[in-house]
Parts: C-alpha cells; sequence; structure tokens
C-alpha cells in the first residue's frame, strides 16, 4: 500500500485521546509477536461471518497496527487512513456496506487500491474505563450487510479479543512483579551476606577479649561484678555469632552456593548421636528425651549431606526440648512411609497456634507471644532446617495444637 493524502472527512480524535493511549501502552501489545490467541480469534470471525479479512487492529498515535490479521499481509497502515479509527472515535461498532457509497472512504486509499475495501464492520476493543484501543474488524471487497445475529457475534468475537488483551497485560505485569521481587530479594540475601561477613571479625574480636577478661583472677578486675560483666558480654557475642552464622548459611543457601556432600550414612546413628548432645540440655531443664532406639536403629542408610543431617536434627529436636517445660517428654522415633524415611520428633510443649503455624519456617520468624519467646531465638533455624531437607529431595510438616505439644516429621527419599 502507498500512503497518500488524508480523505477529506477523516475521523476526527476522541475528546479522550491522551488517556486512550496511555491505557493502550499500559497493555504492553503493540509490537509484540503473533500470538495463537488472538490468531484463533481472527480466523473464527473470518469463517462464521465467511469474510476474507479478519483483523485485531490497535490505533496507536500514528498507525493501524495488527495484532493478529487473517487476510492481509501488512503490519499496519497509517492511522488517517483507517476505517478502524471512525470506530474508536465513535466508541461503537461501525459498518460501512459500500465504501464507494460512503462519502467518508470514497477516495481512500484503501479503497481505490490495495486491498480494494468495499465492506467493512468492526467492533471497537472497550477496556475497563471505557477507552476505545481499536477493533475487532472484518472486510470483503464486494457490498456486504451483517445482519443481528452476525453483529452480535462480531461483538461477542471483540469481547473474547478485549479478554485477551487483558490476560496479556496480566502476565506482562506478573513478570514485571516478579522480577522486581527477585531483584528484592537478591538485594536482600547479598545485603545480609556483606553485613554478616562484615560483623565476623569485630565480633570475634569482642568474644576473645571478653573471655580473657573472664579468665583473669577473681577480682584483679578491680571488682568481681567486672568479671560478671565480661561473662554476659562472651554469652551476648556467642549468641550474635550463631545468629550471623545462621544468616550466612542461610543467603548460601537461598543464592545456590550451598552445595551438599553426599555420603551414604545411616540416619539411626547420626539421630542417636545427636540425641545424646541434646541429652545435657533436656536433662538441665528436666525434660525426658525419650529415644525409639529399636525404631531408629534399623532404618536403612541414604545418601546424604551428614553436616546438614545433623544441623537438621539438632536444631529440631533442640527446639522441642527448648520449648518443652519441665516435666514434659520429646520422643524420637523413625518409620519407612510413602516409600521415604521419616523421622517423627514428638514434644508436649505448649503448642503453636494455627496463624503462627502458616508463617513457621519463615526467616525470622518466631511464633507466640513477643514475651514468652526465648531471648536467644533468632527464628532462622526452622527456615535453614526446612531449606536443608528440600535440597535432600526430602519434605518437612509440622503438625501442632495449643496446650497438646508439636509433632515434626522430616520424610527424606531412600537410597
Amino acid at each position: 500500500m502507498q500512503r497518500s493524502e488524508a480523505p477529506a472527512t477523516a475521523a476526527p480524535l476522541p475528546p479522550n485521546e491522551a488517556d486512550r493511549l496511555a491505557a493502550l501502552h499500559r497493555y504492553g501489545i503493540l509490537d509484540t509477536p503473533a500470538d495463537p490467541r488472538f490468531d484463533r480469534i481472527v480466523a473464527l470471525a473470518a469463517r462464521l461471518l465467511d469474510m476474507p479479512i479478519a483483523l485485531v487492529s490497535l490505533i496507536d498515535a500514528e498507525r493501524q497496527w495488527f495484532k493478529a490479521a487473517r487476510g492481509l499481509d501488512v503490519p499496519e497502515t497509517p492511522r488517517e487512513i483507517s476505517f478502524c479509527t471512525h470506530a474508536v472515535a465513535d466508541g461503537a461498532m461501525l459498518e460501512v456496506s459500500d465504501a464507494l457509497q460512503d462519502k467518508r472512504f470514497v477516495n481512500n486509499p484503501l479503497v481505490t487500491g490495495d486491498p480494494g475495501i468495499r465492506f467493512y464492520a468492526g467492533a471497537p476493543l472497550l477496556d475497563e474505563a471505557g477507552h476505545a484501543l481499536g477493533t475487532l474488524c472484518v472486510i470483503d471487497r464486494k457490498p456486504r450487510h451483517l445482519n443481528e445475529e452476525q453483529r452480535a457475534l462480531l461483538s461477542d468475537l471483540a469481547g473474547m479479543a478485549r479478554d485477551a488483551m487483558q490476560l496479556h497485560r496480566a502476565l506482562i505485569e506478573a513478570e514485571r512483579a516478579k522480577a522486581e521481587a527477585e531483584y528484592a530479594n537478591r538485594a536482600k540475601t547479598n545485603f545480609l551476606a556483606f553485613m554478616s561477613h562484615e560483623l565476623r571479625t569485630p565480633l570475634n574480636a569482642v568474644i576473645g577479649f571478653g573471655e580473657l577478661m573472664e579468665a583473669e583472677p577473681f577480682g584483679s578486675l578491680g571488682s568481681p561484678r567486672y568479671k560478671h560483666y565480661a561473662g554476659m558480654i562472651v554469652e551476648g557475642g556467642r549468641h550474635l555469632l550463631e545468629v550471623i552464622n545462621a544468616i550466612l548459611d542461610l543467603t548460601r543457601i537461598e543464592t545456590g552456593k550451598f552445595t551438599l556432600q553426599r555420603e551414604t550414612m545411616a540416619v539411626g546413628e547420626e539421630v542417636a548421636v545427636v540425641a545424646g548432645l541434646v541429652r545435657v540440655q533436656a536433662d538441665a531443664g528436666k525434660v525426658a528425651l525419650k529415644l525409639d532406639a529399636g525404631a531408629v536403629g534399623v532404618l536403612p542408610t541414604i545418601s546424604a549431606d551428614r553436616s546438614a543431617i545433623r544441623q537438621i536434627l539438632l536444631n529440631l529436636i533442640g527446639n522441642a526440648v527448648k520449648f518443652t517445660p519441665p516435666g514434659g517428654q520429646v520422643s524420637i522415633t523413625g518409620d519407612i512411609w510413602g516409600g521415604k524415611l521419616r523421622l517423627i520428633i514428638a514434644d508436649t510443649g505448649a503448642g503453636i497456634a494455627p496463624e503462627d503455624l502458616r508463617r513457621l519456617g519463615e526467616p525470622f520468624f518466631q511464633a507466640g507471644p513477643v514475651m514468652a519467646r526465648r531471648a536467644e531465638g533468632s527464628g532462622l533455624g526452622l527456615a535453614i532446617t526446612r531449606q536443608l531437607v528440600t535440597l535432600h529431595g526430602g519434605n518437612l510438616e509440622i503438625q501442632s495444637e495449643l496446650g497438646k505439644g508439636t509433632t515434626v516429621m522430616v520424610s527424606l527419599p531412600l537410597g
């Protein structure tokens, strides 16, 4: 097609043209590749209405661009000679039975030249605010007339095209939101890793000097209370170092820098070792720690990272003991369930509220009222544990009820 002078009766601009163009560009659909959703719509329109040409036409500031075209090979035409511009200006369906008998189009180069338009019918593509962004149109090279049923059909197909546009926009917005969230998460992870590395060196110095002061002969610091203060400095420093190390572990896992060093290992033996380590803590808290040696001892070997498995067990058994009051009980058993090795750790602690249970395992989240949380908790241990279990191809499930305790189940693949 050759660009020519605009017809004498070019379509006026819609009164809301600036808003209409802004709405069109928000869809992010102009100049995008072919989409089967739109191709099917124009194919359906051409077949059902027996038309040689069908288009999804979008009206930009200076052009008519075709998102989908049936029977036409060009991707766009100038806006001023577009039939669709008249439908967009009116915001209503436009039907031209014979372009040679219509003074608006009789001299139009799309009528006098290729593709030789005689009949045109276009239903506007309206967005939620009522802006006409373009049309679904059908074209013939001979005079035609649509009956009411055909006009309704064209309007319904235009609604399908509009729905496809809205889906396109939703997908773009979802991709953009996902990219922004991933960027923010990477920035957060990198910041935590950097700060954790920077904090460890001076913190180790604080702990070291605190330990030297704590080891001084009684009274050499001038007052007995300073020796007590030194002990508090060391205790607080060690806790903070544990938190920093946990942050580093979590960032390594989240950034994919944590690699499992798999080896064949007997999980039952690791459970017994960790239970022995935690037993001192349980005895000090007057909590009965019961290991079902018969069930755990016969569990098969698996391929796993030994240090990661110990970290998982230490966190889960240690938490169960930590949050079980004196006189309570923590039991450890295991079995094969659903083709996986399963470890079960149950306690008779206070339990977890349903609203907290849903969030348990999020980094830095601690369940329960603020005043009831233990000062040494950071909310990172369970987050790391869940990630380590997932890296092994397993899953972690927590069941709990207030006043009745908590049961944690770790499932790991066999082999």
